[in-house]
């Protein structure tokens, strides 16, 4: 009898450890980032890329600060273009926005547009615990949509975001944005944070999520003080009037394409879709470069005022 006792109890610690990893792994910051140009389907892409820096060294920018809604410091790079139409840039999950749109600042800076380069909380220079798959970071794009308008007041701002900053800029549409936000572009964004666990933790350990996700969900508002369940791309676009083009690649090995296309089909307002045939994760400006700058390019100017 006492020794089953002793498993039982060893058993709960066990379990116990085991879903505090999986917190850990999922939600804390880390430095680590998942996506390399030196390795799998970006290293082809190396030479653009480290061009891609070197321009964005080049140019002159202003590094930029706000308090989140929750009074965390918030980190930006402003690069101004002169323009009245300014577009803020959201990366993906534990990544940064020198990484993630080293490629685009340039085609936006010569679309005419001005460029905000967002450090998402828990991420490069803004502050924070937790990342929470757009659930918090939404309303961050409130935040840098007011710091933008008090400080530069341009007459058009438009939202854009990769993977997990596709899902947030997303997410954030049906918020009490500012009247000058014309459109949000859309690239590879999941739909909501328990169908992203799930996915990644069946594809990368053999692990069915759904059963311990209400665990991971009391920890979050233990812990972080929100819900995995608070909001969905679906939900959110339902209710939002902003013109949205959506854009994923058909070979995305870790966001499924069908994640997108349930959100183009959710979203009442104006919307397009570019599906881009060879692309994995993130990578459809790279692989369809001038069909994807084009169909922007009208999007952008026929929005803007």
């Amino acid at each position: 009898m006492v020794w089953i006792v002793i498993i039982l109890v060893l058993l709960f610690f066990l379990i116990i450890a085991a879903l505090l990893w999986a917190f850990k792994i999922a939600f804390m910051r880390s430095d680590i980032r998942l996506i390399s140009f030196e390795s799998g389907p970006l290293a082809k892409y190396k030479d653009v890329f480290a061009k891609s820096i070197e321009y964005l060294d080049s140019l002159k920018s202003e590094r930029v600060y706000t308090k989140s809604f929750d009074n965390l410091k918030l980190a930006a790079s402003y690069y101004n273009n002169n323009s009245d139409t300014t577009i803020l840039l959201f990366h993906g999950y534990r990544s940064d926005g020198r990484f993630d749109f080293a490629c685009a600042v340039k085609f936006y800076i010569e679309l005419g547009l001005n460029v905000l380069v967002v450090d998402q909380r828990a991420n490069g220079e803004s502050e924070g615990r937790l990342i929470t798959f757009g659930i918090k970071e939404r309303r961050d794009v409130i935040t840098w949509t007011d710091f933008i308008n008090q400080k530069y007041a341009p007459r058009n701002i438009f939202l854009s975001g990769v993977s997990m900053g596709a899902t947030t800029v997303m997410m954030a549409a049906n918020l009490q944005l500012p009247q000058n936000v014309k459109g949000i572009i859309a690239d590879c964004g999941f739909t909501a944070a328990p169908d992203i666990i799930k996915k990644v933790a069946l594809q990368a350990f053999k692990i069915n999520a759904s059963p311990i996700l209400p665990v991971l969900n009391v920890m979050c508002k233990l812990f972080g003080n929100f819900s995995l369940y608070e909001t969905t791309t679906v939900k959110a676009l339902k209710e939002s009037d902003i013109p949205i083009f959506f854009i994923h690649g058909k070979k995305d090995g870790f966001v499924p394409c069908e994640m997108t296309e349930e959100s183009y089909k959710a979203a009442e307002a104006e919307k397009y879709i570019c599906l881009v045939d060879d692309a994995d994760h993130g990578i459809s400006f790279l692989v369809d470069t001038d069909n994807i700058q084009k169909q922007i390019t009208e999007f952008v100017n026929s929005h803007r005022s």
